[in-house]
Formats: structure tokens, C-alpha cells, sequence
């Protein structure tokens, strides 16, 4: 809800029950035989110009009462009362044609949206970098949530991404990570337009990481790779990637290998069939672990192949492995192919 309207709200609201409460007090103290329950009534009544059909203020003036100061405080309470009701009538229309109350619910709802999901991801910032990631993780069915303070950006973004879960607000802002479900992601990406403010909410992430003891990882942009990378490394962040760098790496491998480009381009940008080199956890008690590439019949299962093995997912690479190699619980397996497949392959080696 835009502030200046709150605001105001807050204040009609004020005035009102401000008339209320001096007009109930009045009339039980200038009148004769009222509870307070008579005087809110009557205070109502007056307010609500309906008259006086059932008991006025002459009537229940007691003896020896000046009537004009009954008088004269019954107009203060017309006059006043109904220019605070009037107040808070435009007040509130204002809220609603403005479209306030539809953002306050759109808003409350996205939410609830985002408190229900699970191993999902941040992004912090909603740039042209962004908005690269979101597609990625849009075509591989990730679930995500967008970081972003420009209402203006915002807007430009929902244009692409029609059900785009986002967090109005400051990344660098902690109570802006909680409400994009911090305590539930599996990473967040700061790719803020200032890498100040990268180091910044890496910082803050990786204070909470130790605080919480949660897993998620950590990447960040940079643009000065040299001079920054080292900082937000040593600040926690898992991966640093500078565009500057990734730019001169893929011109080098346009010059070596341009069909190896050629054919990885394709891949991640054909969206009739999303083909991606991804990596899949194997999981304690699941159909693979404990067994061998043979045993556990991968290709015939989910159609895919083990191009790697990871050993306990963090360390050396087994290239091309044999039908006898042992797949333990931890051990990271990739493959390349279909997403279907892949999610397939990846319930399977998560015991579901």
C-alpha cells in the first residue's frame, strides 16, 4: 500500500473514532438516564442525519439543562463529525479507484505463494541479467523469486513473465530475503546493479548461513572481476561470474570450437525440446545407490547417460565411467538430455 494513503487512512480513521468517542461522552454527560451504549447511539443517529424517532436530546435533557449548549454541541457534532466522515469516505475511495486495494491483495497473495514454496531460488535484482536467469530457470521448471525496488522494473518484467513471483524491496535489506523464504531456498543469486551491494547481501547471507546452519548456495555478480571477485569470494559467496570474463572465454572457444558452441547454443535455445547438461544427487536408500552404472539400468530406465561421476559430490570427476562403476549415497552424477528425463532420473536416484 503506498504510504501517503496509509497514512492518511490511519488518519481519517482517527478523526472518526475521535468524533465517536466525543460525541458518546458528551451526550452521556449532558444528558439525563443514557448508558454509553444510549450515547454511541445517538451519536450514530446524529451522524447518520436518520433523526431523532426514538429519543432526542430534548427530551433527555435533565432538569435545569441549558439547551443551547445541548444545541450547539449537537451542530459540533454534525459539522465535525460529518466532515471527518466525508474525509474518510474520499479517503477511501481514493484507495480503491487507485487500484491500492488490488495491489494490497495481489501483494498479500503473492505471499502466500512464496511462504508455500520449497527448494526455490532468489534473485536478487531484476536487470537484463536477471531476466537471462528467470528464462533458464523458467524452461527447467525451477521455482524462483525476484528481489527487485523498482516498481517501474517490475513492471517491465511481469510483461515477460506473466506469473513472476517477486518481493517489492531492497535485497540488501534482510527482512526483504525472509519474505522471499530465505529459511526454504536452495540458492540465491545477487545480481544487483552495483556489486557494492552484491558484497553486501553475500555478507549478510553468509552471516545467516553460519547463524541458521542452512545449505543454500551462493553466487554473485561482478563487473570488476579482479579487483571484486577475491572480496565476495572470501565474503562467502559459492561462484562469482563476471560477464566481462564469460564474454572473452566464449569468443576464445568461437575462435577453437565453434561447432562445440554452435551445438551447446542450440541446446539452450531450442524450446521445443529443452535439452541441458544437469547434475543429479544421489540420495541414501534410493534405486541407485549402493549399486553399480549396470545394475541400476539408468539408460534403460530414463533413456539418459552418465557422461561423469562426482565422488561424494565434492570431489574428482570420473570421465566417461564404466558399467562397473559404484554409485555410492552423495556422489553426484551427471548426465545430458531431455528435462522430462532428467527429472525422471532425478526422483529416481531421490528415492521417490
Amino acid at each position: 500500500m503506498n504510504i501517503l494513503i496509509r497514512k492518511r487512512i490511519t488518519k481519517a480513521l482517527l478523526l472518526i473514532l475521535l468524533v465517536f468517542a466525543v460525541g458518546t461522552i458528551g451526550f452521556y454527560y449532558l444528558l439525563d438516564g443514557l448508558t454509553f451504549i444510549d450515547s454511541l447511539y445517538l451519536t450514530v443517529i446524529t451522524l447518520a442525519t436518520v433523526g431523532y424517532g426514538d429519543f432526542t436530546p430534548h427530551t433527555n435533557m435533565p432538569p435545569g439543562g441549558n439547551p443551547y449548549i445541548i444545541k450547539l454541541f449537537a451542530i459540533f457534532i454534525i459539522l465535525f463529525g460529518m466532515s471527518a466522515l466525508l474525509y474518510g469516505i474520499s479517503v477511501m475511495t481514493e484507495y480503491i479507484v487507485s487500484g491500492d486495494m488490488l495491489h494490497e491483495r495481489r501483494r498479500k497473495r503473492m505471499h502466500k505463494l512464496i511462504s508455500a514454496l520449497r527448494g526455490h531460488y532468489i534473485i536478487c535484482g531484476a536487470g537484463e541479467t536477471s531476466v537471462y536467469i528467470m528464462q533458464e530457470l523458467k524452461k527447467t521448471e525451477r521455482p524462483f523469486v525476484v528481489i527487485e525496488k523498482s516498481e517501474e522494473r517490475i513492471s517491465q518484467v511481469l510483461e515477460q513473465f506473466e506469473n513472476l513471483l517477486y518481493i517489492h524491496g531492497d535485497a540488501t535489506h534482510d527482512e526483504i530475503l525472509q519474505q522471499a523464504g530465505l529459511e526454504q531456498t536452495v540458492g540465491v543469486i545477487a545480481a544487483l546493479p552495483d556489486e557494492k551491494d552484491n558484497l553486501f547481501v553475500v555478507m549478510s547471507l553468509s552471516q545467516k548461513k553460519k547463524e541458521s546452519g542452512d545449505q543454500f548456495r551462493i553466487a554473485a555478480k561482478v563487473t570488476h572481476f579482479e579487483k571484486m571477485a577475491p572480496k565476495i569470494r572470501s565474503a562467502g559467496a559459492d561462484c562469482v561470474i563476471s560477464s566481462e570474463y564469460i564474454s572473452a572465454r566464449r569468443m576464445v572457444s568461437e575462435m577453437f570450437r565453434p561447432s562445440v558452441t554452435t551445438f551447446l547454443d542450440r541446446m539452450l535455445k531450442d524450446d521445443r525440446a529443452v535439452m541441458r547438461i544437469e547434475e543429479v544427487t544421489v540420495a541414501p536408500g534410493s534405486a541407485f545407490s549402493e549399486t553399480t552404472l549396470k545394475d541400476s539400468r539408468i539408460p534403460e530406465r530414463t533413456g539418459l547417460v552418465i557422461v561423469a561421476v562426482r565422488k561424494g559430490g565434492t570431489g574428482g570427476f570420473i570421465h566417461n565411467p564404466g558399467a562397473d562403476q559404484k554409485i555410492d549415497p552423495g556422489d553426484v552424477l551427471i548426465t545430458m538430455g531431455a528435462m522430462d528425463k532428467i527429472h525422471a532420473l532425478r526422483k529416481l536416484a531421490q528415492g521417490k
